[in-house]
């Protein structure tokens, strides 16, 4: 139970959906999916997944969720999604040196600049971890590619063991 959420394949790690993205180490695909009311965001890495629903409201203070609460809204073209709420200890984004803090608020925005192109930005605001907001932006490109089932502890002998380690050490 004390494994970080990444190595039980629960939640985030590199390639998750979680706010903000950051470029993956392997599997570095992401599928959008947009309903009327509902955006989705898939990674093949680890095959997380945000449902970010469009036009509500950030929840009450002080509510958690794996890889924060998200809401989305339109501002013409350009898909703009708030997430803050997120639980600690995933708020470590191991793909990367990057801490965001678990009282954070991360701002995203998705603009089609062409066909098979999404200009991606964040600005991630956290006084408690950093001393200003600072930004970042990558361009997502649609490969035309399947995505492939992601299975995380397949032959993975070392959970076992660990496993085993902890219940003969209780």
């Amino acid at each position: 139970e004390a494994r970080p959420a990444t190595e039980r394949c629960l939640a985030g790690g590199s390639g998750s959906t979680g706010a903000p993205l950051f470029v993956p180490r392997y599997n570095a695909n992401y599928q959008i999916v947009q309903t009327p009311d509902h955006i989705v965001l898939l990674a093949e890495q680890n095959h997380d997944v945000r449902i970010i629903p469009l036009d509500t409201k950030l929840p009450p203070e002080g509510m958690r969720r794996w890889m924060g609460y998200s809401v989305g809204h339109w501002d013409g073209d350009t898909l703009v999604v708030e997430t803050s709420g997120f639980v600690p200890g995933d708020e470590f984004k191991p793909a990367t040196p990057i801490l965001v803090g678990h009282n954070a608020r991360v701002t995203e925005t998705f603009t089609r600049i062409s066909k098979n192109e999404i200009l991606y930005r964040f600005r991630v605001e956290d006084p408690e971890t950093f001393s200003r907001p600072w930004s970042a932006e990558m361009l997502l490109t649609n490969t035309g590619e399947p995505m492939f089932e992601y299975a995380c502890h397949e032959a993975n002998l070392s959970m076992v063991n660990m496993l085993a380690g902890g219940r003969a050490a209780e």
